[in-house]
């Protein structure tokens, strides 16, 4: 099989939240809602927040906002107040709104994953440690489920540029 030939766009040509349009539901990254909480981004993103019961997320995103809460120190002072924001973004998350991926979805999202890493790795990243790997694979699932479900991903995480390439029914909505 020959790998299709990927590379970052411009992110200027890149469909943008608040400019482009799309009259689909919105999934919404990790990044979207880490973001929101801490004032990073733009205002758009606290009203995806505040909106978030009406919204999608993909079990891979619940897995990462849950890692936050495992990863932290206990011992700091700031920490018991993350954990309380992390919780109450995770109890607002609609149950019936979380994609969570098939065994065939893994499959597939695992050599999406290993195309995009193989066209960039080097070039922009290097993909040695674990944590890399695993975060393109939660990009490639949730790429994969919003595909399936027709929903649009909002991130800010260029590698969805990747995932677009390869799933041409995958709807991104970048920010940042």
């Amino acid at each position: 099989m020959t790998a299709p030939t990927l590379a970052y766009r411009d992110p200027a040509a890149l469909p943008r939240l608040g400019i482009t349009v799309l009259n689909l539901p919105l999934l919404l990254d990790t990044n979207v809602i880490l973001n929101a909480l801490t004032g990073r981004g733009p205002p758009e993103l606290k009203t995806l927040l505040a909106n978030l019961p009406q919204c999608f997320v993909s079990a891979p995103v619940v897995a990462e906002l849950s890692w936050t809460r495992g990863r932290l120190d206990p011992a700091h002072q700031n920490t018991a107040q993350v954990v309380g924001l992390i919780d109450q973004v995770l109890r607002q998350i609609d149950a019936t709104k979380i994609l969570t991926p098939t065994a065939a979805q893994w499959e597939t999202a695992g050599e999406r994953a290993g195309l995009a890493v193989h066209a960039i790795a080097g070039e922009i990243r290097t993909f040695k440690q674990p944590a890399e790997r695993h975060e393109m694979l939660h990009d490639a699932l949730t790429a994969l489920v919003a595909s399936e479900a027709g929903v649009c991903v909002v991130t800010q995480d260029r590698d969805f540029d990747l995932f677009v390439q390869l799933d041409p029914k995958l709807n991104v909505l970048f920010y940042g």
